[in-house]
């Protein structure tokens, strides 16, 4: 694990709106070594910093807001669905992607570009159309818990188009880059 400068301790519990009383509560330590600190007249040892900046973590994503407050309602489509009725389902929604399943197992990913490619490399339209969609279909998106911070979706939106968001094992939503702002 790689930690931030000490000097950002200060900053960070101030951004918090906590004292210094507060964080070594938080942080199992004495007031006095949180003040030491941030006023750089000691060198804690690796565990001190260790404690106190799983602290200031900890305290900092009880703070951020949640997946399920930025999730949007989910419309999935079943494996043995055809290509044209995941088409249908994308324009009538204004979507761009559709999660997979096979009965309420994820399975899979359908996009506008899976599409849209199968179409420029020369893949007859009414054809494909007329294909099932597990025939086409991408791999499906990653799935998180609905109650993990908003910083564990970020990254993940980097390399898929969308995250499924579930709650008890039920696909509850979807976050999308749009969704973000």
């Amino acid at each position: 694990m790689i930690f931030p400068d000490i000097h950002s301790i200060k900053t960070r519990r101030q951004k918090l709106g906590i004292n210094q009383k507060e964080l070594s509560k938080l942080s199992n330590t004495s007031q006095s070594l949180i003040a030491k600190l941030e006023s750089g007249k000691i060198s804690p040892s690796y565990e001190i910093v260790k404690t106190i900046f799983m602290a200031l973590d900890s305290l900092e994503h009880k703070k951020e807001k949640k997946c399920r407050e930025i999730m949007v309602p989910v419309i999935t489509i079943e494996k043995a669905e055809n290509i044209g009725k995941a088409v249908e389902l994308m324009k009538k929604r204004a979507i761009s992607q559709l999660p997979v399943l096979d009965k309420k197992e994820i399975i899979g990913s359908i996009s506008e570009s899976d599409i849209y490619n199968r179409i420029l490399n020369g893949e007859q339209k009414d054809i494909l159309f007329k294909k099932q969609v597990i025939e086409i279909m991408g791999e499906s998106f990653p799935v998180i818990n609905a109650d993990y911070p908003i910083s564990v979706a970020i990254p993940l939106l980097k390399s898929s188009e969308a995250i499924l968001i579930v709650e008890k094992n039920n696909l509850k939503g979807i976050i999308t880059k749009s969704n973000l702002f």
